[in-house]
C-alpha cells in the first residue's frame, strides 16, 4: 500500500484549493498554489497560457471613440462663454457692455 501526500478531499486556504500541507504553506503566503510561479498575490503575472488577466477597460464606449471626443471639444469652443466666465478667464469684455452697473 502506497502512502500519499495528499489529503482524502481538497481543502481551502485563502479561496486557494489546497490538496497538500504544500499547497497550504503556499496559499497561507497568498500564492496560488496551481501556479505559485505568479508570486504572492499575482505580481508577477501568470505564466500559465490562458490564464493571462485581460486589461481592464476602464473607459466607456463614448470615450473611447476619438472622433466623438473631438466633436465634443469643438461643440465645446464653439459655445458662447458667459460674461462671468469670460471675466475669470482673463478675456475681454463682451461687445454688450461691462460686467458691473455703474449706476447703482
Amino acid at each position: 500500500m502506497a502512502i500519499s501526500g495528499d489529503y482524502s478531499s481538497p481543502v481551502t486556504v485563502n479561496g486557494f484549493v489546497c490538496r497538500n500541507c504544500s499547497d497550504v504553506d503556499r496559499a497561507k503566503r497568498h500564492i496560488d498554489p496551481a501556479d505559485p510561479a505568479a508570486g504572492p498575490f499575482g505580481v508577477n503575472g501568470s505564466h500559465k497560457p490562458g490564464k493571462a488577466a485581460k486589461p481592464a477597460n476602464h473607459f466607456s464606449a463614448e470615450a473611447r471613440d476619438a472622433e466623438r471626443l473631438e466633436a465634443l471639444y469643438r461643440e465645446r469652443r464653439a459655445a458662447p462663454v458667459s460674461p462671468i466666465a469670460a471675466a475669470y478667464a482673463g478675456a475681454l469684455a463682451p461687445s454688450g457692455g461691462s460686467l458691473v452697473s455703474r449706476s447703482a
